[in-house]
């Protein structure tokens, strides 16, 4: 009994190092992190580019999708704004990795953080704040910003 619970260990483990698909190359990524409006009526997501991930909006009622950014780097992660009218999403536009606002009417493009720490995982709240991950202060946290990129707040603190 015990051998076949070690052959089980290491036939996992062999598992584990070349995959579960035994050496099949994994599907490209498609569209991914799909985000609701807050009208229910359509989706942002993240989706291959030419060069790079892009900003998408689909209409769930029509299937109508609308590109919302095309540049050479990746856009990813969109969330909404309590009113529907923008999407923060991250970018590494500026080569590094950045939180922006684009304004859904006019397509407008406002960069929303410049720490040379990652800012990633928005999510815009109810109370118009936009809540995210960064590791500028050496340790992953979480901040509170306001959506014109004033007021930031570190809300967690890493015990040491």
């Amino acid at each position: 009994m015990k051998r076949i619970a070690v052959l089980g260990c290491i036939v996992g483990l062999g598992l584990l190092a070349v995959g579960c698909s035994f050496g099949s190359k994994p599907p490209p990524l498609g569209n991914w992190q799909p985000a609701l409006s807050p009208d229910g009526t359509t989706i942002a997501f993240a989706s291959p580019g030419t060069k790079g991930f892009e900003i998408y909006t689909q209409s769930l009622a029509t299937g109508e999708r609308r590109r919302l950014t095309e540049n050479e780097v990746d856009d990813w992660s969109p969330s909404w704004s309590p009113q529907g009218d923008r999407l923060v999403v991250v970018s590494n536009r500026e080569k590094n990795v950045d939180l922006y606002v684009l304004q859904l009417d006019t397509q407008a493009v406002t960069r929303l953080t410049s720490d040379a720490g990652d800012d990633v995982n928005p999510t815009w709240g109810a109370n118009g704040k936009i809540l995210f991950d960064s590791n500028r202060s050496g340790s992953w946290e979480i901040y509170m910003i306001d959506p014109t990129g004033e007021n930031l707040t570190k809300v967690t603190g890493t015990a040491g």
